[in-house]
């Protein structure tokens, strides 16, 4: 998939119809996935649920750039929660045991940032969604024929060569 479509997508998802909870649902799983580091299997399974879903895939990818970029506050949240969370001693041998499981240890579930991005992930994942419910009905209602309308989206729309080179 080369760049143009991507941008084609990314435009065509912003312009559609979308529901509100489609748009909330988006910034959910996009906050759970920039809270938690981007390399182990955990992060993947955040993507592909977010794909398997009808959640707002630009809203999605917005919203995780803009909680990765905001890692570095969560950090000091997520970091010492993961590291209570492990160091809890009646915990212990439920965690030995995961880790001797084939591919858990892959989810990287025993570092401290994981684990606890993992958890408050799961504690503010409906209060986000609410949140993200709310700004989709503003976007639906005040942003979205300005996009609509914009230059670069128009241009999208009218070009011959750009509607040939992508036709489906």
């Amino acid at each position: 998939m080369n760049p143009l479509s991507i941008l084609r997508q990314f435009f065509k998802g912003l312009t559609k119809e979308n529901l509100p909870w489609q748009i909330g649902l988006g910034i959910a799983f996009g906050f759970a996935l920039g809270i938690i580091p981007k390399n182990n299997l955990t992060a993947q399974i955040i993507f592909i649920a977010m794909m398997s879903t009808k959640a707002n895939i630009p809203f999605a990818f917005v919203s995780t750039a803009f909680f990765s970029g905001l890692y570095f506050f969560t950090d000091k949240v997520t970091d010492p929660l993961g590291y209570a969370v492990l160091n809890s001693e009646k915990l212990y041998p439920f965690f030995v045991k995961i880790y001797n499981m084939p591919i858990i240890p892959w989810t990287d579930f025993n570092n401290t940032t994981v684990m606890g991005g993992i958890i408050l992930g799961l504690i503010f994942f409906f209060p986000v969604y609410l949140a993200g419910k709310k700004i989709g009905e503003v976007y639906n209602a005040k942003m979205k024929d300005k996009i609509s309308n914009s230059k670069i989206v128009k241009a999208m729309k009218t070009s011959w060569a750009f509607e040939w080179y992508f036709r489906d």
